[in-house]
């Protein structure tokens, strides 16, 4: 796997314009460069039981949120996923910006991570397949926009028959490439993607969004303008 750094913000729009022609690549970011790509459920601390039996009772106390809607068993994982639980999901975007924002939004003395992968012959025929039970490794589930998280995040997912194992070019069988991003570059990216509209709001378009966007906002209006008075605060928001 390709593993290039990536130290300045012309030498990261140089990547990105690589990918600005297509639709066949997805993008992750993580906030720590050492971190292998294990979904959730793989990872000490949740390992310990079945994600198949957590998730057999996070739908049956579900059901009352979701409203009765006939989800497949796919699109109620993607559910769970994005609203927290452990799962063998992986979250990709479509979008580069999107990746970044989750790459840099943590972790601020860290190297982050941007993964780059393919859509070519590995998505999941979702009714041929379980979620719990698919034919390959590692495969790509491209969901349907079942909640606004995914709608807005341009969400795919890799799905892995082994959680625990890291996913790596030799068992994904696929296009995947790792460039890192320097831990300097970081706080100029989010005030970057902020102004591109890419930002808690965007990314999490509900009150947990709308609260943490402010609460990032709280944090940093003197980034924006040092010379900023208090009265002008309310018309900056």
């Amino acid at each position: 796997m390709t593993r290039k750094k990536i130290t300045s913000i012309p030498k990261l729009f140089e990547l990105i314009e690589k990918f600005r022609k297509t639709n066949a690549y997805k993008f992750r970011g993580q906030s720590d460069e050492s971190w292998d790509l294990i979904p959730t459920c793989g990872r000490p601390g949740f390992n310990n039981i079945k994600d198949d039996v957590v998730f057999k009772q996070w739908k049956r106390r579900a059901k009352y949120y979701l409203k009765n809607v006939n989800y497949s068993e796919w699109e109620l994982l993607a559910i769970a996923q994005h609203n927290g639980l452990p799962t063998r999901l992986l979250d990709w975007s479509q979008n580069p910006l999107i990746a970044l924002f989750f790459l840099c939004s943590e972790n601020y003395d860290k190297d982050g991570a941007l993964y780059i992968t393919k859509i070519e012959s590995n998505i999941i025929d979702e009714t041929a397949y379980s979620p719990f039970d698919i034919d390959k490794e590692i495969k790509i589930y491209q969901p349907s926009t079942s909640t606004s998280r995914i709608a807005n995040q341009l969400g795919y997912f890799t799905v892995h028959k082994n959680p625990k194992m890291p996913m790596t070019k030799t068992n994904y069988n696929g296009y995947l490439e790792k460039y890192i991003i320097s831990s300097e570059l970081k706080e100029e990216i989010i005030f970057m993607l902020n102004q591109f509209g890419v930002n808690y709001l965007t990314i999490y378009p509900d009150l947990e969004g709308l609260s943490k966007h402010l609460k990032w906002f709280s944090c940093n209006i003197y980034n924006f303008d040092s010379e900023i008075k208090i009265d002008d605060l309310e018309n900056l928001i």
